[in-house]
């Protein structure tokens, strides 16, 4: 698995010099997609937007055509044996480095000159088989920040998820209706709205004397932790194994995992 940057690159040259490359990185926050004029229907790519400006960026040095490229870096985490003692201080140090790691490919614009993309693959040690042109958009998810748009006619229709039969009787509790038979539930097809609501249910429940369960993806918000904090609160036993190794979800693990570390839960980590 692995993670990328976008850059935009640009030959350089200054008054009694020679030609140089220049190097201008977006973070990763900033969005790519820009609004032009007051409709909120119209966008540039932000790479167009920063090629535009360039002698603002350079300024008092001539600059030539610029061009964009993204690097993909290995995000892949190893963690031995005997370093895992404390595996939540050791996952931290390795997302914080994880912007260091190895150039594993090299993605550029179909019209970078040959030179630059000899120059990029010198620079990041990279070979011809790791280079890839990329004649359009260079990170097409980035479009995906149009879905919001009022466009239904370009959307597919929305899809109705639903919950078992058994779990609509608003007569019987979840407990009742489990007790009852099993229910089977398929995600995406079910709603995990079945889920949540029985995590709610365990929760408020003064029966349920004890919750254990694994947690491996939590979103920042996720209202299955906050049911459990609100269970501990209520004196029931806690107790959660927190994958701490969920890629690309370890930043969102570790600080659940720091604040459920409670006296009155037992939260696991592995």
């Amino acid at each position: 698995m692995v993670e990328a940057n976008e850059h935009t690159s640009a030959p350089a040259g200054t008054p009694g010099s020679g030609p140089r490359f220049a190097r201008v990185k977006v973070p990763p926050t900033v969005p790519r997609l820009v609004p032009i004029g007051a409709s909120g229907a119209r966008f540039t790519f932000l790479g167009s937007l920063i090629a535009a400006n360039l002698a603002s960026l350079f300024a008092g040095v001539h600059t030539s055509k610029s061009y964009l490229f993204r690097v993909t870096r290995d995000a892949d985490i190893e963690i031995l044996d005997d370093e895992a003692g404390d595996l939540l201080r050791l996952m931290e140090q390795h997302v914080r480095r994880r912007r260091f790691g190895a150039a594993v490919r090299l993605e550029v614009s179909a019209t970078m000159p040959q030179e630059m993309v000899d120059y990029l693959m010198q620079s990041l040690e990279l070979s011809p088989d790791d280079v890839y042109l990329i004649d359009g958009a260079l990170n097409v998810p980035d479009l995906m920040s149009l879905y919001p748009l009022g466009r239904p006619e370009v959307k597919d229709r929305p899809f109705q998820a639903t919950t078992p039969g058994e779990l609509q009787q608003k007569k019987k509790t979840i407990f009742e209706a489990i007790r009852k038979r099993d229910v089977l539930l398929h995600h995406p097809f079910t709603s995990y709205n079945t889920v949540v609501d029985f995590i709610n249910a365990a929760a408020s429940d003064p029966d349920v004397l004890a919750i254990k369960m694994c947690l491996y993806r939590t979103g920042q918000r996720s209202p299955i932790v906050k049911a459990l904090m609100e269970a501990s609160e209520r004196g029931k036993q806690v107790a959660v194994l927190v994958e701490l190794k969920a890629r690309f979800d370890e930043e969102n693990n570790i600080e659940w995992a720091r604040r459920l570390s409670r006296p009155a839960c037992t939260w696991c980590t592995d």
